[in-house]
């Protein structure tokens, strides 16, 4: 995995996936909506209760993207530029199916700009899929996160 990197290093940079691991997701989620209000980048968010949705002032859901396979393969064939946040999803990287999904990601050249971002306290990316994948640590020390 490559070296922890600031966020704004990543978003800039050529990685298509990203670990970012942090105890405040929400304030992460806050980050990228700020960052799609400012500057009109396409960010969307992942939760299986609603699939895809794009972030900003109203959420847009992103119609049969609730199985992170699905989710996974609209990335994928997307011909616009996005960054994904996607949370706790760690268990479904075992699976075969999501690995290949991920792989064709990665593999994916269209001049498309895509980031998928996977968010947890903990993320573990598959050793195979390890080497392109950035790793961004977030933490916000106990007390601000309380206060």
């Amino acid at each position: 995995m490559a070296s922890s990197l600031s966020l704004a290093n990543v978003i800039d940079s050529d990685f298509r996936l990203a670990a970012l691991e942090t105890n405040t997701p929400e304030r992460v989620f806050e980050v990228f909506k700020r960052l799609t209000l400012t500057t009109g980048r396409a960010v969307y968010g992942w939760s299986p209760d609603d699939g895809l949705y794009r972030l900003g002032t109203e959420r847009i859901f992103i119609p049969q993207t609730r199985s992170i396979g699905d989710a996974l393969g609209y990335i994928s064939a997307s011909r616009h530029y996005g960054i994904y946040l996607l949370q706790d999803i760690t268990q479904t990287l075992e699976k075969p199916s999501i690995l290949r999904a991920f792989e064709r990601i990665t593999e994916k050249d269209d001049n498309v700009r895509r980031l998928v971002i996977l968010l947890g306290e903990t993320v573990t990316v598959p050793e195979h899929l390890a080497p392109q994948v950035a790793m961004i640590r977030h933490s916000v020390p106990q007390h601000a996160a309380n206060g």
